[in-house]
């Protein structure tokens, strides 16, 4: 082990990001009325809102969204009641009005099986399923919040009588990164009947990964802190022999076990690889010597996935996805990373729209590292700040009476041609992150005001 200890309890995961000073004094007054002339005004979100009322206020999305594949909404920050309502709107319009028959999450792929199955008309409980026994805090359920759990309700409801049934589907590493448990149980399984001799990797792999793992990212990248070289390597050879062996005898893996078995097999053992490599990344960051590289790997299973959904799937799926605005975004990341939506808009062109979801006011959820929380950080409440001149946000001054949905694209060629600075950047929880708004984003869902899911405590 290495001795030397690392303090970072009481650092903000916004240190990470490179930070900037705004480029403008003042919002464009231009591209403010614009945006007050052209926001198209959605149903109000506050208390008593109901989710399931009629849907003609989304009707813009249909030019917006036209023969679009995949549809990414996102939010600029985890565990927002609005952000959750909205989406479950937007989804029952893509899925009523526009055909949609998957919804993809950034979720764990593989705890993601089990949730198909129950949305699909599988046995159980919906939070038992996703606050399992041994997770702490319930931790699982922190990443499907409230108003998520509704609306996967919704999904069954509206599954039970549908002709064609929607999709459920996990997109992520498991359990935010932090426990490679989730994925190499059932490769376990399925190794045993297959394969025993490979099992001897996924054991090592466990050996060292298991006494390191928690609810999320933070915990192992802590604990690895403490960790030498030497047995991290130990862990990245096991998976990485694991994963050639699975690679290498696929034809016979396939004859064994049949291609769908093994497909699943091989996606558990890509995700348990990109889950080190994540915890590396995030371990050197909190160390003070950030890899933009390393995260990497995150953003291409998650890209991965939906896209290995599209393949297999009939002619014609078309795919709702579910994630923060730094995933979804076209652009590239903070740290020059190839997100998942600029993957995905690179794999698919005109057919990804990526819609961001944002606010202007009332409290937001703070992330701050606590290596001695389960989950690794803590989650507190603060008040949204003011939008920066040169957020996308700022944009929206005049629009405060209800969700406003705007055309990004055709905001970007009003700002064009009349030679007017566009916004550089949006929000990310209490900061700013950098990110040219209207090239990165096809629309922007803006709400006047934001409140935290009912799961955080308060």
């Amino acid at each position: 082990m290495n001795e030397q200890h690392h303090d970072h309890d009481t650092s903000d995961l916004r240190d990470l990001l490179p930070a900037a000073e705004p480029t403008l004094t003042a919002a464009p007054a231009e591209l403010v009325r614009w945006v007050a002339r052209n926001a198209s005004r959605l149903a109000p979100l506050g208390p008593g809102a109901d989710p399931e009322a009629p849907l003609g206020d989304l009707e813009p999305l249909r030019d917006l969204v036209g023969d679009a594949r995949v549809v990414a909404l996102g939010e600029n920050s985890h565990q927002i009641r609005e952000f959750g309502l909205l989406r479950h709107r937007v989804l029952r319009y893509l899925v009523e009005e526009l055909g949609f028959t998957a919804y993809a999450m950034e979720y764990g792929a593989a705890e993601g099986r089990a949730v198909d199955a129950w949305v699909r008309g599988g046995p159980g409980d919906l939070d038992g399923l996703l606050a399992p026994g041994g997770t702490a805090g319930g931790i699982h359920r922190l990443g499907l919040p409230a108003e998520c759990r509704d609306t996967l309700r919704w999904l069954r409801r509206h599954n039970a009588a549908a002709p064609r049934p929607v999709r459920f589907l996990g997109c992520d590493i498991p359990s935010a990164g932090g426990s490679l448990a989730p994925v190499l149980d059932p490769v376990a399984a399925y190794l045993a009947a297959v394969d025993p001799g490979a099992l001897r990797f996924l054991e090592a792999a466990r050996q060292i990964s298991e006494p390191i793992a928690g609810g999320t990212v933070m915990v192992p990248a802590y604990a690895r802190l403490d960790l030498d070289e030497a047995t991290q390597d130990r862990l990245t050879t096991a998976l990485s022999r694991l994963l050639g062996r699975l690679t290498d005898l696929r034809e016979v893996h396939v004859e064994r076990a049949g291609r769908a078995a093994y497909e699943t097999a091989l996606s558990d053992v890509r995700a348990a690889v990109a889950t080190d490599r994540a915890q590396r990344a995030m371990a050197e960051a909190l160390a003070g010597a950030p890899d933009g590289a390393g995260f990497a790997a995150r953003e291409r299973y998650l890209a991965d996935t939906p896209l290995e959904f599209l393949d297999r799937s009939a002619p014609g799926t078309r795919a709702v996805l579910v994630g923060h605005n730094a995933h979804i975004q076209r652009s590239t990341g903070p740290l020059g990373v190839a997100t998942m939506g600029n993957l995905l808009a690179r794999a698919l062109g005109a057919d990804y729209v990526p819609i961001a979801l944002t606010g202007n006011g009332g409290e937001t959820v703070e992330n701050v590292p606590d290596r001695d929380h389960p989950a690794g950080m803590r989650w507190g409440r603060a008040a949204v700040p003011d939008a920066v001149p040169d957020s996308v946000e700022a944009l929206f001054a005049d629009v405060r009476d209800r969700p406003a949905l705007v055309d990004a694209r055709a905001l970007r060629a009003y700002a064009r041609r009349c030679g007017l600075p566009e916004p550089v950047r949006t929000r990310l929880d209490t900061a700013f992150l950098e990110v040219p708004a209207l090239e990165a984003f096809d629309g922007i869902l803006c709400v006047p005001d934001t409140t935290l899911s009912a799961d955080l405590p308060k």
